[in-house]
Formats: C-alpha cells, structure tokens, sequence
C-alpha cells in the first residue's frame, strides 16, 4: 500500500460452520487486517460460535435478515480508515482482500470491486446481465463484476449506505449505484478468490431466483427516490 491505512474486514455469514474457520484463520494471518467483525445472520449451526475463536466481534441477529442487513450492521463497527466485504466461504484465498486494498490506495479510489476467476461451476449469467444494465442506465458506468460481494471502500462513504433500505442480495448492485451517483469513484481488480459457486442444479436456480427478488425490491425502493 502507498499508506498504512487501518483495515476493517467485514464478513456477513448464515450457516457457513463448514468454511468459515479456514476463512477467518487466514485473515487473522494476514498484517493488512486491523479489525475483524462478523456477522452471524440469524444461522442454525455453529457459525457464531465458531466466529467467537477467531474474530474481533461477532454480531448475532436473532434471525435471518439478508445480506444487506448483515452488512450494514457489520458497518456500524468499523474502526478502520477502509473496510473489506468478504464472503464466509473464501477459505485461504480470503487473504487475496490485499489487492483490493492495494488497488484503493496506490490509485485513490473509493471503492474497488473484485472480479473473481472463472470457476467451473456457474448459471447462465442472467442475473449478471440484469445488473450490469440496470447500473449503466443510472450511472453509465459498465462492471464485469456487478454482483461481486468482495469489495473495499473507504470508511466516509458507510454513513451513505447504511442509511439506505437495500433488500439481501440486492445490496451490492444499489450501493454501486449510490456510490456512484454520490460522487464516488469505483473500479475492479482481478483477485483470485474462490468461492462456492451456484451451478445449474436446483439450489443454484433456488438461490439466483432468491438473488432476482432481493434485487427487484431494492430497484423499486431506489426508483422511489429517483
């Protein structure tokens, strides 16, 4: 980095007992980390407790409120000067969060998006192509990555997001959206994460129609303000 910035890492988590102990005793090896927060959504398993070894602070909702939710509670804690969106399921590549922060700091930006590798497993794209337009119609500005949940930004932009009314899986298509449109400067990164994927089977088509209504909500709560 071009600076010693104070990091905060922020991880929204529902029943991830199986990977999110390697993904946090990873981030817990890693120097660029100041601050670990995550954010137990409401899980059934051990999730929370596993949390409790290897982090900072755990917040545990008393039930399952969504990704943007989650996120924007894990944001009201933020100590550092920036602050790193995980997913729980990263495993060692979590370390990887660096070249966002790299990224942030060695060309002053105030958000930087991953886009992750192509991984072998994967749907058809539909709910990509939703976001990359519904995003350059407001903003004119075209991402790989739309939907990427691993991003950075500085700490002074949270008091815009955390006030908005975003709705699970929509979050990170609407926060690019308002960051934007509030003066903010974003770009992507290539980073070899490498995550669970959702593929053409029944869950992944449960999953990305989960991921479309959260992103429908949260389009007609942003309409109204528009």
């Amino acid at each position: 980095m071009t600076q010693k910035a104070s990091i905060s890492v922020v991880i929204p988590a529902y029943n991830e007992e199986d990977t999110i102990k390697m993904t946090l005793v990873t981030l817990n090896r890693c120097p660029w980390v100041n601050q670990l927060i995550v954010v137990d959504d409401g899980s059934s398993d051990e999730t929370a407790t596993i949390a409790m070894k290897y982090c900072d602070q755990v917040i545990r909702l008393n039930r399952n409120r969504g990704k943007a939710h989650a996120l924007k509670e894990g944001w009201k804690l933020v100590e550092g000067e920036a602050v790193v969106c995980l997913d729980a399921d990263l495993g060692m590549t979590a370390r990887e969060g660096e070249r966002l922060i790299d990224k942030l700091y060695y060309e002053d930006l105030d958000c930087v998006i991953a886009k992750l590798p192509t991984q072998n497993k994967s749907g058809f794209g539909i709910m990509k192509h939703r976001a990359q337009k519904l995003i350059f119609s407001r903003t004119g500005k075209w991402f790989d990555s739309p939907l990427s949940g691993q991003r950075a930004l500085k700490k002074k932009w949270l008091p815009i997001l955390i006030e908005k009314d975003y709705v699970g899986f929509g979050v990170e298509m609407a926060m690019t959206i308002d960051l934007l449109k509030a003066g903010a400067s974003i770009d992507e990164v290539e980073v070899s994460f490498y995550h669970r994927a959702t593929g053409k089977d029944f869950q992944g088509f449960l999953h990305r129609g989960k991921q479309w209504l959260d992103m429908e909500k949260t389009l007609r709560k942003m309409r109204a303000t528009w």
